[in-house]
């Protein structure tokens, strides 16, 4: 797969795209652009990682641009909506950036959507992305114009690199040299090395215009720093040098539970030097951090068990109940029995009383039959609901597995470290494994995480 990946990088390799490698929020101007675990406008493919229901606003004031001199503000707000479509899991994306220069305003609407793990091999994976975009410049001097653009991406991961190439504005460019106008084709290529708690990227970018060319690249580091019980800190540092501007990069993050707050800023490191700076604030449905999700999954079982426990107890007393019936009426069994004997004792000799006795005899025998039938119903009706406890207990300990494994998926498509994922599928296993159910999704995992 990663083969076919280098393959369409060579043959595209006479194209250039993108305007998005601009700054724009508060991750592309602490990551310049270069990491790829982040959702970035630079790659559409990297929207797929999103697997909760978000929105986010950001403010950008900016006075340089990676290809030069940019004094501008910056507003914008984006939605994204995982979904899934036809066994494929999607994400669609809906968003409004509005940019205010001294003698122009541009307002662009975008609409896109992409894939995760749309081609998944394991340790392999290939995601593919689109932009679509609509630009609406006015100016000075009743200056308007408007025009649509395409961006693609393409995203490749091999164990824990990421490999991404991408190409925006690729249908099309644009340059008016007097009102001093570029919207340049670019092409990008990215290299990301993941760990546990950190990140560190690599990229090169290439633009081109009718009236310029430039090109810089970029190296950024991102840092995790997790706190007990209040969320976690990310912070952010990049390095970009390019024929136009030089810049440094930082940037800090505040996520807890359903909401995350940043604040990024950058210097220009050519004279004059100009300063950069953004605030930003992103809205999850449907997530939480992995502190309450672990307080959910031992209340959850502390439920089974207890849930468990009362069904075992409550069975367990019926059947006490239905033996006490059956001995008892095996006493009585006993004892008809014992009677019978004596009658026909009597029977042979008294022929007197053989009427008599007879009628005792026919009595006692249907007493016996009408117990020996109540004694028989008695045990299948113990074996009936020994079966039904049995498959209660197995339904109920499907339907909790399933729910575990579900949260184990969105543990790892919120990026939790391998060492967690790890322990928390042995933990499923090991409490499922004596339940005679199927948990093969769970061994397989496990043994695909422990080869990478």
């Amino acid at each position: 797969m990663f083969g076919y990946f280098i393959l369409i990088l060579f043959f595209c390799s006479n194209l250039f795209s993108l305007s998005d490698d601009n700054f724009y929020n508060t991750y592309s101007l602490a990551y310049s652009n270069t990491l790829l675990d982040f959702p970035l406008k630079s790659n559409p493919a990297t929207y797929g990682n999103i697997r909760n229901i978000t929105a986010d606003i950001s403010y950008l004031n900016q006075n340089y641009a990676l290809y030069g001199k940019s004094d501008s503000e910056n507003k914008s707000f984006n939605f994204f909506l995982p979904k899934i479509s036809y066994g494929k899991n999607l994400t669609y994306t809906l968003g409004y950036e509005k940019n205010e220069f001294k003698n122009l305003k541009a307002n662009i609407f975008n609409l896109g959507g992409a894939s995760y793990h749309i081609l998944d091999f394991g340790e392999e994976y290939l995601d593919f992305g689109i932009n679509y975009k609509k630009l609406k410049l006015e100016g000075i001097n009743d200056f308007s114009f408007s025009k649509a653009f395409i961006d693609i991406g393409l995203l490749a991961r091999k164990k824990d690199y990421l490999f991404a190439l991408s190409f925006l504005n690729f249908n099309s460019s644009f340059a008016d040299k007097n009102n001093k106008i570029d919207i340049p084709k670019v092409r990008k290529f990215s290299v990301t090395r993941l760990w546990d708690e950190f990140s560190l990227g690599f990229d090169f970018t290439m633009r081109n215009s009718d009236i310029r060319s430039s090109y810089n690249m970029g190296v950024s580091f991102s840092q995790l720093w997790r706190t007990y019980r209040y969320g976690y800190f990310r912070t952010a540092t990049s390095l970009s040098i390019g024929d136009k501007k030089d810049s440094l990069g930082l940037g800090i993050f505040y996520n807890r539970d359903v909401w995350e707050l940043g604040y990024s800023l950058s210097f220009s490191l050519n004279k004059p030097a100009y300063f950069n700076n953004a605030v930003s604030l992103a809205i999850y449905w449907g997530r939480r951090d992995v502190e309450t999700d672990y307080e959910k999954i031992i209340k959850r079982e502390v439920k089974y068990r207890k849930d468990l426990m009362e069904e075992l107890v409550s069975a367990n007393k019926r059947e006490e109940k239905l033996k006490g019936n059956i001995a008892k009426m095996q006493a009585e069994i006993d004892e008809l029995m014992f009677n019978m004997k004596k009658l026909e004792e009597k029977l042979k000799n008294k022929d007197a009383e053989k009427t008599q006795i007879e009628s005792e005899k026919e009595n006692i025998k249907k007493t016996l039959e009408s117990l020996i039938e109540k004694q028989r119903k008695n045990q299948e009706e113990i074996k009936n609901i020994e079966e039904k406890r049995r498959l209660e207990r197995i339904k109920l300990a499907e339907t909790e597995f399933n729910k575990d494994f579900d949260n184990y998926l969105k543990l790892k498509s919120q990026g939790v470290g391998k060492e967690v994922l790890v322990g928390y599928l042995k933990k499923i296993i090991t409490q499922y494994q004596s339940e005679n159910i199927d948990i093969s999704r769970a061994t397989i995992e496990l043994q695909r995480l422990l080869k990478q």
